[in-house]
């Protein structure tokens, strides 16, 4: 007790002073502490909802069900920390007078508060307007052309969003499907070569009174014998004048002449249903005609896209999924260890994108150079 009674006036002022100080110094800000984690976590969070979604309405297509797009349209993270912190106490000799020696000199310290998380997260429903937009309305064939000039395999751009070129027909699934002609997964594969050899580019060329034109080159010069052989097989099968330099790509069913290339694109929406006709459904489904088989017009040798989509039906939940939905009593997923697979849902992503600009893109030329 002596000890403490000489801690009085000034002195214990500054021990006081010390303690909130201390205190309050451990209330500091918390906004940036939550950045790093915040980020991660939602864009988490939004990667996963969507790799989900897109599967279930893949799933759902399958089955003639109604498919249901819902957008995270805004994310607000609040946080609030509140702190109290009180002192009461007694200083001085007078207190100890007044008590008789029997209270002494006190301080009283005490310290509370209150820490918050509220975010708020906002869905948009993909109807109207939007809807047409996003999942309706084909894909540009010249953004299709910079995807290639950007370093996406010509193969998985064609097969996904390309239903025909000049003419020649893609595979298409669903009850009135049909193989893909044997020339236009030609035409891919000799696409994917001479994409693989560096022989492919695209550039913006400006001409004069008219709008840029995107412009897709072959380089011919420097290419092997071999590749450059497999430019002309290409310009065969699409019934292109060997001649021609500058070939014009439009959207369309068929070209209007030799020197250009008829791109027919399909919208989000079809991308989905060929997707859902790769969905291996249980065969009890299938007999019971809650969806429809494959049937034997459409061997699967036929179709490109099943050589790199695989999206596995089980009673079982798997446990290691890229994407996995439960619909119907069944599990519905993709194999984590499918890159082919996962590779197509990231391309998706792109291609959704791109409808959603809503931006005129402009229709590019095919520029073939002559040795």
């Amino acid at each position: 007790m002596a000890a403490w009674t000489r801690l009085t006036g000034g002195s214990l002022w500054i021990v006081t002073t010390l303690l909130l100080s201390a205190i309050i110094s451990g209330c500091g800000s918390i906004g940036p502490t939550t950045v790093y984690r915040d980020r991660f976590d939602y864009i988490t969070a939004i990667s996963e909802s969507w790799k989900q979604q897109t599967l279930l309405n893949i799933v759902k297509l399958r089955y003639g069900d109604v498919p249901v797009f819902m957008e995270v349209g805004q994310v607000i993270s609040g946080y609030e920390l509140e702190t109290t912190v009180s002192a009461v106490g007694t200083l001085g000799d007078k207190a100890w007078r007044t008590a008789g020696g029997a209270l002494g000199t006190f301080v009283d310290l005490g310290a509370s508060g209150r820490y918050l998380d509220r975010p708020t997260v906002t869905y948009t429903p993909l109807t109207g307007p939007d809807f047409v937009k996003t999942m309706m309305t084909p894909f540009p064939p010249g953004a299709i052309m910079f995807l290639i000039e950007a370093g996406w395999s010509v193969d998985i751009l064609l097969q996904v969003s390309a239903q025909a070129i000049n003419g020649l027909q893609n595979h298409r699934g669903g009850l009135s499907g049909h193989p893909a002609d044997p020339e236009f997964l030609e035409v891919v594969r000799l696409l994917k070569r001479i994409q693989s050899s560096g022989g492919v580019g695209v550039k913006l060329q400006r001409e004069k009174d008219k709008e840029d034109a995107n412009i897709l080159v072959f380089q011919t010069r420097r290419l092997t014998l071999e590749i450059a052989q497999d430019v002309a097989e290409v310009k065969r099968l699409l019934r292109l004048n060997p001649e021609a330099t500058d070939i014009r790509i439009t959207y369309g069913a068929d070209s209007q002449g030799d020197q250009e290339i008829a791109l027919h694109t399909r919208s989000g929406y079809q991308v989905l249903i060929e997707l859902a006709s790769l969905v291996a459904v249980p065969t009890e489904h299938v007999a019971e005609h809650r969806t429809y088989g494959l049937g034997p017009t459409i061997p699967k040798e036929t179709s490109g896209l099943s050589e790199v989509v695989v999206i596995q039906s089980g009673a079982e939940r798997p446990s290691d999924s890229f994407a996995q939905v439960k619909y119907r009593g069944h599990w519905y997923w993709v194999d984590d260890r499918d890159f082919l697979t996962k590779r197509v849902f990231t391309f998706m992503t792109v291609l959704f994108t791109l409808s959603e600009t809503g931006q005129k893109i402009q229709q590019p030329i095919l520029t073939i150079r002559a040795n």
